[in-house]
């Protein structure tokens, strides 16, 4: 279990999370749902020990535990597929590159520059970049945008079976409905709905 206990974070006088109280079961799929700017995006980056809280505290999981998946694709234009992977994989783990291609049904785009990419694409190929780091949990924020709903069903499926816990922000219908637990949101300062 992941317990953030009187959590409160500002970005200058912004409060973002204020005195938050939240328990995130450490297995499965859990969706955080609310609205655009809400805190979705902040509470994944202090989960991932990207940012401090300024009172309060966050158990269950340490700083660098696990690997996040950011709104933006952060690719590298002069990368191809392949390299984004092997750029993340240790040296002896460059044969898994197509595993994870594949996890995403980007099989045989291994030497595709990502300027050829459509948007959706790229999104898989950031995903795949993601799953690739590994970690005790997979904090994902909007992982799935730009991409279609089975395609999004088939590759959420097979995340599932990777057996590595999963907090996402979505605001898709069919993430949601595929996640084990939603916790619906609202904000600024985040709170339970």
């Amino acid at each position: 279990m992941i317990e953030l206990s009187h959590l409160s974070f500002a970005y200058g006088d912004r409060a973002v999370l204020s005195d938050l109280s939240l328990a995130l079961p450490a297995q499965g799929i859990t969706a955080l749902q609310g609205p655009s700017g809400c805190g979705k995006t902040t509470l994944l980056r202090l989960l991932a020990g990207l940012e401090r809280p300024q009172a309060g505290q966050i158990t269950g999981i340490s700083p660098g535990e696990g690997a996040i998946l950011f709104q933006e694709n952060r690719l590298l234009p002069w990368r191809t597929v392949g390299q984004h992977l092997t750029d993340v994989l240790p040296r002896e783990r460059w044969g898994e590159a197509a595993r994870w291609l594949e996890l995403v049904e980007l099989d045989g785009e291994g030497d595709t520059l990502p300027s050829a990419l459509s948007g959706g694409m790229g999104r898989r190929l950031a995903l795949a970049r993601c799953l690739a780091l590994g970690g005790s949990i997979y904090l994902l924020d909007e992982p799935f945008a730009g991409v279609d709903p089975d395609r999004t069903r088939r590759i959420l499926a097979r995340i599932r079976t990777l057996g590595i816990p999963v907090v996402l922000a979505s605001h898709q219908a069919p993430v949601l409905d595929l996640a084990d637990r939603v916790i619906a949101l609202d904000g600024p300062p985040l709170c339970l709905l």
